[in-house]
Formats: structure tokens, sequence, C-alpha cells
């Protein structure tokens, strides 16, 4: 088996083309079906199902291609390893966000780490949580900073997770809104008014507040889903719109005075924690191993 046959393997699963796949391998069709062929006569499994559009992967294809990508990764780390001028001075890391708290955090992290560190190259990537855990699969990042309690990452075998900081889901609105001098707060009172939350919140944690983000529920004022913090501040210091968000993202506003948590009374524990994200497979690289370290002596 080489790499080749695997990387052909992965570039079709993904492409679900023969066509299209062997476009992006810069090989003919007929050179991509024997590679399948040969991967499929020594693995002595079937690997795709194919019609006359598209192709399918069976059983064995699935698990085939989850280690595939692990191993193309691991190359990619061992060959960006191996190409290191130990003599340099410089070292690259690619480091992934979350979309909502990622900013806020790494924001602060990066600011410590450069200046201890001004020589390195550093690649951001801020994406949702199940992107980031792809990318950090197929060697594109090096490690990433995610919730990992709601997300459920911390269920998956093949990460390690440092832990970093936690967090919990409030309610909040502007100063002055007409809820803050409403003694006894439950969340059937919050349905009058605007509701708003992050995008990519999982229906678990909606569930828990009954039918408050029912967009189908009688007399609904309206929802706002929204990906950076940033771009619902501004209705939530001029409106009455209310936002639920985990108080780590917003505790600078909240500080200001800008910016408010409601007191509901029945609102439930909403735990959010943030973590560090690696394989555990993976070889790290030194410039990985020290970010890490740094992490760790904060």
């Amino acid at each position: 088996m080489e790499l080749r046959h695997l990387k052909h393997f992965v570039t079709l699963a993904e492409y679900k083309n023969y066509s299209l796949a062997a476009g992006q391998l810069n090989i003919s069709q007929p050179s991509l079906s024997r590679s399948i062929q040969r991967l499929e006569k020594i693995l002595d499994v079937k690997l795709m199902e194919r019609n006359s559009r598209y192709v399918k992967l069976t059983y064995f294809g699935s698990v085939v291609l989850e280690h595939s990508q692990k191993i193309l990764g691991n190359v990619s780390s061992l060959e960006s390893d191996i190409s290191l001028n130990v003599s340099q001075v410089a070292s690259n890391l690619v480091l992934g966000g979350g979309v909502l708290a990622g900013p806020h955090i790494l924001n602060e992290l990066l600011s410590e780490f450069t200046k201890d560190n001004p020589n390195y190259n550093m690649e951001l990537c801020f994406r949702y949580v199940s992107e980031l855990y792809d990318l950090l699969v197929k060697g594109e990042i090096d490690l990433f900073l995610g919730e990992t309690k709601i997300t459920r990452l911390d269920q998956k075998s093949d990460l390690n997770i440092i832990p970093f900081c936690q967090s919990k889901g409030i309610f909040c609105c502007r100063s002055g809104h007409p809820l803050l001098s409403e003694e006894y707060l439950y969340t059937p009172r919050l349905k009058d008014y605007q509701v708003a939350l992050p995008r990519g919140t999982p229906h678990e944690i909606e569930s828990l507040f009954d039918d408050l983000f029912d967009i189908e529920r009688k007399g609904f004022s309206g929802l706002v889903k929204f990906e950076e913090i940033h771009s619902i501040l501004h209705s939530l210091h001029e409106s009455d719109i209310i936002c639920l968000l985990p108080d780590l993202v917003i505790q600078k506003e909240l500080d200001a005075g800008r910016v408010a948590t409601l007191n509901v009374l029945n609102m439930p524990e909403i735990e959010v924690e943030y973590g560090m994200v690696t394989l555990k497979d993976k070889v790290l690289s030194q410039a990985t191993k020290e970010f890490i370290e740094f992490i760790n002596n904060r």
C-alpha cells in the first residue's frame, strides 16, 4: 500500500465523483480507478459503491477513510517537522478557535505569547467546532481552542484536551431594560421580547427553555442568530433584545455597565468549558509543544 492510494481514496471520498476527484489530483480518471481498485485488492474489501453519477462509501470505506485522514495528517506533520531548518529561529503554528469565544480568548493569549515569542509565524483559523475537528484530523491546523462539554468533544477518544477556562450561560440585555426591575422574573416573561443566541447552539440547549426559541410559537417576538459577538452588540445596546451567551464572551460589556445580566429565577445551569484540543496520535511540532507549555504555565 502506498500513500498515494490513500490520498486518491480520500480525495474521491470528498468529491464523490471520479471525474472531479481525478481533476483535483491532476491524474487521469482511469489512473484513479486503478488506484482505488489496487487499494481494495490490498485490503480485500469493497470501499466504494459506484453508479453513473457519484460514488458512495461502504461500511469498510468509512472505516478506511477515518484512518486514512489520520495517516495523511500525520505524514503532513512529519514532512513539516523534517523540513524545518534547525538553524532557523522562526517557527510555524496554525491555531484554530471557535467563532464565538475563540477571538475573545485568543486575543489575550496571543498578546502574551507573541510578546515572548516574536519570531513565530502564526496563522489563525476561526470555525465552528465540528469544522475545527475535521481540520485537525486532516492536519490542516496544529491545535484549536473550543468548547468541549456542550459540543461533546470531551467524549471523543482520539483527542487530548487541556482544560483552559469555564463559563456559564446567562441571559443579558442593555442596562435600563424593563425586565431588570422585575423582582420575580421567569423564562415565560422573556417571550415578550426579541431573543438572540449564537448560531450553532445545540438543540439540547434551546430545549432547556421550553418553546422560548421556537419560531413557530404563537406570538413569537423574533429571533436573531449570530456568529461573532460584535455583530449583535449594537442591537444589545440600543434595543430591548435579550441575548443568551456564555458570560465569558460578554464579560467586558458587563464590567463596563453597558450590558446587564437578567436574574431569571428558573434559569437552568448551563456549564460551558473551553480547552485546547490536539490529536492523541499526532506527533506535535516543536511550535505546538511550546504553545501548549505556555498555556500550562499561565
